[in-house]
């Protein structure tokens, strides 16, 4: 671990330490006399809201060093407590937490369900992002690339041979330049037959027409209708009254759980829901009763799709396991459904890669929450989020009782990158390289759902509007034993009951419908 001098916060200069700046390059032995990484080790699980352990660690390596309050109320006494810093040359010296009070800015509700979906950008990241288009330009591997006016997306290809997409955010205000981006992309990506590498690097989630539309164009195949309950509450019901439920339909025949928009007739803002909402599935924890909505699907309208798909192993999606809500219904809907090799950077350097998670908390959260009208929360630098959907597994029965949030799918693979930037585009398009090449004839024996495709295969599977692929064996190597896969586009995998079944939504809705009530998931504080 090493310590790199900062000579600038926000518009502030900094004078970093003599001694900070001489040993720039000299390991770090100790941070208060402990091992450094356990420092931030025990940082993560103390004062983190995320829940595994590589996730906590690649939220505390940035937050012990610039945190914001408002997510993370240290306390007085911590922030007063001085840190120790050794370097194993033997120097040290001892630095303090210092305040930087910005100007709290208070905004309505309707701007607040299209904002603030994650923490805010620590300064490294904020640079990293602005310099986007600065670090692609001077990559001289790079031949061609497509960038948001936002940065939180963009892709290129290289001399390498090897497409990338980055996506760190599914949220924008930008939203004609984000979409046109993604078109580009794809277009990029079908001019080619070289390998695809995604990488989310901290994505805190967004919109869930944009995480559908990802995981859809890289896994044509994949069912992307999320099951969805909500949790009963006469917020959830206020929620789903004034706009939420537009997004709703019914998984057994299609119907929109409720056609109207927020209406300047109260009365019809009151209409009952109907039975699916005031008959709730009771879900027994223990002693504890959990009352949720039956459940309902949010379905993804038609949209742009590549013509020329990869096939799964051609596909490297790296996680640093921190990919939150709508990023980890993405990676989670790609694991289960066998779309890609799922992989690992950044998180706990020394961590187990058996407690590398893929994603968390699947989640539909809305991210304002009206409560004490009389406090004005925001002036203080507070608001309040609160998760009401949760997903659910693809079982077509439609009788799952376990979310998406406590169910864990962890990574294929794992790379030693830390820390993503730009800059090392180059370095995650070697280890892709590598991964595309030993996926070939290796494979994760603890992952059956990735197979191999393969026409010969596919030629094997009698059932209808199926296709097969090989399965992983035992061994870490491609079996010949040859299963049900994917099915025909149209046609949902019924992967329990080893079926093709038809899809009742299968011809998507309006897109219209979609683009006036997008819903925003992935907040950063949770609330569970």
């Amino acid at each position: 671990m090493y310590l790199i001098p900062r000579y600038s916060f926000k518009f502030s200069v900094v004078n970093p330490p003599d001694e900070i700046i001489k040993n720039m390059n000299v390991p770090v032995k100790t941070i208060n006399g402990e091992d450094p990484f356990n420092i931030i080790r025990e940082f993560g699980k103390k004062y983190s809201t995320l829940k595994y352990p590589h996730a906590q660690f690649t939220e505390a390596k940035d937050e012990f060093v610039e945190g914001d309050l408002s997510y993370l109320p240290l306390t007085k006494e911590y922030l007063n407590t001085p840190i120790s810093i050794t370097w194993e040359n033997g120097e040290s010296v001892s630095v303090n937490y210092k305040i930087y009070r910005r100007r709290a800015f208070v905004s309505n509700s309707n701007e607040k369900l299209k904002q603030g979906i994650r923490k805010p950008l620590t300064e490294e990241e904020t640079k990293d992002i602005i310099n986007t288009k600065k670090a692609l330009d001077e990559n001289d591997r790079i031949t061609r690339k497509f960038t948001s006016k936002d940065n939180n997306i963009h892709c290129t290809f290289s001399v390498n041979g090897v497409n990338t997409l980055v996506v760190r955010s599914f949220d924008t205000e930008v939203k004609e330049s984000y979409e046109e981006t993604i078109s580009n992309c794809i277009d990029l990506f079908d001019s080619n037959n070289y390998p695809i590498q995604v990488i989310f690097p901290k994505n805190g989630g967004g919109y869930s027409i944009y995480s559908q539309w990802i995981e859809k164009i890289l896994s044509p195949y994949d069912d992307v209708n999320y099951i969805v309950s909500l949790r009963e509450s006469d917020y959830t019901k206020h929620v789903l009254k004034t706009g939420f439920a537009v997004n709703l339909y019914d998984p057994k025949t299609c119907q929109q759980r409720r056609s109207k928009w927020t209406s300047i007739i109260p009365i019809i803002n009151s209409f009952p829901l109907g039975d699916w909402y005031s008959k709730p599935n009771i879900i027994k924890y223990g002693d504890v009763e959990h009352k949720v909505t039956q459940p309902s699907i949010q379905v993804f309208p038609k949209m742009k799709l590549m013509k020329h798909p990869r096939k799964p192993t051609e596909i490297v999606v790296y996680t640093d396991s921190y990919c939150y809500s709508g990023c980890s219904l993405v990676t989670k809907g790609l694991k289960e459904w066998g779309g890609a090799i799922l992989v690992g950077f950044d998180g706990d350097p020394y961590g187990k890669d058996e407690e590398f998670e893929v994603g968390l908390s699947p989640t539909d959260v809305i991210d304002y929450v009206p409560v004490l009208p009389h406090i004005w929360m925001e002036v203080y630098g507070y608001n309040l989020g609160i998760s009401v959907g949760e997903t659910y597994r693809y079982n077509y029965n439609y009788n799952e009782t376990i979310p998406g949030e406590f169910l864990t799918d962890m990574i294929d693979e794992r790379v030693n990158i830390y820390q993503f930037s730009n800059y090392k585009i180059n370095e995650f398009e070697e280890e892709t390289k590598k991964i595309i090449e030993k996926y070939k004839t290796k494979c994760n024996p603890k992952n059956k759902r990735l197979v191999k495709r393969d026409s010969i295969c596919d030629k094997e599977i009698n059932i209808e509007h199926g296709h097969g692929g090989y399965e992983c064996g035992d061994n870490g190597e491609w079996s010949s034993k040859c299963v049900l896969a994917y099915c025909d586009s149209g046609y949902k995998f019924d992967y329990i009951n080893n079926k093709c079944i038809k899809g009742i939504c299968s011809s998507g809705i309006p897109i219209s419908i979609i683009n006036v009530s997008m819903v925003i998931i992935g907040i950063i504080a949770l609330i569970l």
